[in-house]
């Protein structure tokens, strides 16, 4: 079967039916209502990739694919029947693009994506759809909505793991044909392949990947040589490429030449593409001597400045070529994406901090937490530390009552005894007021923090608002100047057909002037002839006696010119009439 990779088509989707205008006329009952029904829609366009199918071919032939139309609505309460849809099955990688804009539209990259790719239209509301309390006999369809059109163009680019790349008789098909059950052909003469092979090579069980080998590339193929580099396609959506170099050429070709030709190639064509990780694979040792072997590929990787992954292999007995599969199968395992589906229902983290959730939530806190997290062994302080807390706002109130300064006098011979008693309490009240004083201090930087944010957040604001209000004023001035180019430009372009008209009348009468002083001059330039001839003629027969019949004869000539001038003045006068008109619409 011939590969096809690009194909354009036309689709359209069905049209929407009309609604109908009915009424119900039946025996016994009167003012039976509406009933018309509505229009069936149209039928859609779908695309559904199929990896059963591995060209465009089929849609080579076949460019136009319509959808059927809906029905109309009838009588009876009775809907349109909609349209029947329309399935185009492709292959799997095919890009669809809209012809007129170059838009993707969708990809096909999995088995059985189906996708709608043109939708019907809706069909019409019949008069039953309007009727209401207060519009009790509508008379009123609406005709149904037309369906989507697209001119489209299919491209297919082969879904593959790895892309071999090389001259023409490397070894590319000897190699997908060695790890692979792919069977191309193969022969010894160049572009023995002409479209694109894909191989399934088998590593283990479950383990498989995709190699696509494409036809040969040669130096000029941008400019149309050999088969071109429209192939190159299909190694976009490869992961790795394979750089086939045949270290035995049969026409002794430099091999270093010949690979840096292909990169150049490869450059030109994509950059995306050239970025993509590349490994040379020398190929056909087994055409050169074993003690030779080492010494020419070491000399090709120096002359070839080649710092990435090498291997050396022979397609044709398969020496090296497990070990090249295996290497390729960790690499492409590697970068496969797992997705796993996350639990809705859990969908924080069951691992975070309470300081990590304060931060998310936009929170902080009040104190110092080292401040408030004690250790178990301070328990008995904190009983001290409380009671001098307590204590402390009683030394702030006034002193000027002497109700207050009675208590205090009686209880200091109390505090003092105590303090006798417990002569280790005193410690604990000398950390106690350390510890407040230290907390006040921090209170106080941070109130006085607090103060110069809010002091600097409004002047902040303002500098902001004043930003962004020159920001606004610039767009605008820059939108009045487009909008003011764009209507002289318009005005320009109003002008322009009337000048043109202008320059045309013109030059019509340019035209019409010098005619008609062309046909002034022929005239005069006759009439003198003709006097010429009178004088002539005369001065003649002054001269010498005529005979009778001669000047019959002369009589005769002169009558027939008379009538001809005559004649030719009325065919003058009507033509002149004719123009009279077309040069009163000229001026």
């Amino acid at each position: 079967m011939k590969f096809v990779d690009e194909a354009t088509i036309d689709v359209a989707a069905g049209n929407g039916g009309s609604g109908c205008i009915s009424f119900r006329r039946e025996k016994f009952i009167p003012f039976g209502g509406p009933n018309g029904g509505d229009g069936g829609r149209g039928g859609h366009v779908y695309v559904v990739a199929d990896r059963n199918i591995n060209t465009l071919i089929d849609y080579r032939y076949a460019r136009r694919h319509e959808a059927r139309n809906g029905e109309a609505g009838r009588g009876s309460d009775q809907f349109g029947h909609a349209g029947e849809d329309i399935i185009l099955r492709m292959p799997v990688g095919t890009i669809i693009r809209n012809f007129e804009t170059g838009e993707v539209m969708m990809e096909l990259l999995e088995h059985g994506e189906q996708r709608l790719l043109a939708k019907g239209g809706d069909g019409g509301f019949g008069n039953m759809h309007y009727k209401s309390s207060t519009n009790r006999a509508p008379k009123k369809k609406t005709p149904g909505w037309p369906g989507e059109i697209f001119k489209i163009n299919l491209e297919l680019r082969v879904l593959a793991d790895v892309g071999l790349l090389g001259m023409p008789n490397a070894g590319k098909s000897t190699l997908i044909a060695a790890i692979s059950n792919a069977r191309p052909k193969i022969a010894d003469y160049p572009f023995t392949t002409l479209h694109p092979n894909l191989g399934v090579v088998r590593v283990g069980p479950e383990k498989s990947f995709v190699v696509a080998d494409i036809p040969g590339l040669i130096e000029g193929a941008s400019e149309g040589a050999g088969l071109g580099h429209y192939f190159l396609r299909h190694l976009q959506r490869t992961r790795v490429l394979l750089h086939v170099v045949d270290l035995a050429p049969f026409d002794d070709t430099d091999p270093v030449a010949q690979a840096r030709a292909i990169v150049n190639e490869l450059k030109i064509y994509d950059q995306a593409l050239y970025d993509k990780p590349r490994w040379l694979v020398l190929n056909k040792l087994d055409m050169i001597q074993p003690e030779d072997r080492a010494k020419k590929v070491l000399e090709f990787v120096r002359r070839y400045g080649w710092k990435g992954p090498v291997f050396q292999i022979s397609a044709l007995t398969r020496q090296g070529c497990e070990q090249l599969v295996q290497t390729i199968y960790q690499h492409v395992a590697s970068m496969q994406e797992h997705h796993v589906e996350a639990d809705i229902r859990f969908e924080m983290d069951p691992h975070l901090m309470a300081s990590e959730l304060m931060a998310q939530a936009g929170m902080s806190y009040d104190d110092d937490i080292e401040a408030l997290v004690k250790p178990k062994k301070d328990e008995a302080d904190k009983g001290a530390v409380k009671g001098a807390v307590k204590k402390a706002p009683a030394a702030k109130k006034p002193a000027a009552k002497k109700v207050a300064a009675k208590k205090a006098a009686t209880k200091q011979p109390a505090a003092e005894k105590v303090v006798a008693d417990k002569p280790a309490a005193k410690p604990v009240v000398k950390k106690a007021a350390a510890k407040k004083v230290a907390a006040k201090t921090v209170v106080a930087e941070k109130a006085v923090a607090k103060k110069a944010a809010a002091k600097k957040a409004p002047a902040a604001k303002k500098v902001a608002v004043k930003v962004a209000v020159k920001k606004v004023a610039a767009k605008k001035v820059v939108a009045k100047k487009v909008v003011a180019k764009k209507a002289v430009a318009k005005q320009v372009l109003a002008k322009a057909p009337a000048k043109k008209a202008a320059v045309k009348v013109a030059a019509k009468k340019a035209v019409a002037k010098k005619a008609t002083a062309k046909k002034v001059v022929a005239k005069k330039v006759v009439a003198k002839k003709v006097v010429a001839k009178k004088v002539v003629s005369k001065t003649a027969a002054r001269k010498a006696p005529v005979p009778a019949k001669k000047v019959a004869v002369k009589v005769a000539a002169k009558k027939a010119a008379a009538k001809k001038a005559v004649a030719k003045k009325v065919v003058a006068k009507k033509a002149v009439a004719k123009k009279a008109p077309a040069r009163k619409a000229a001026r």
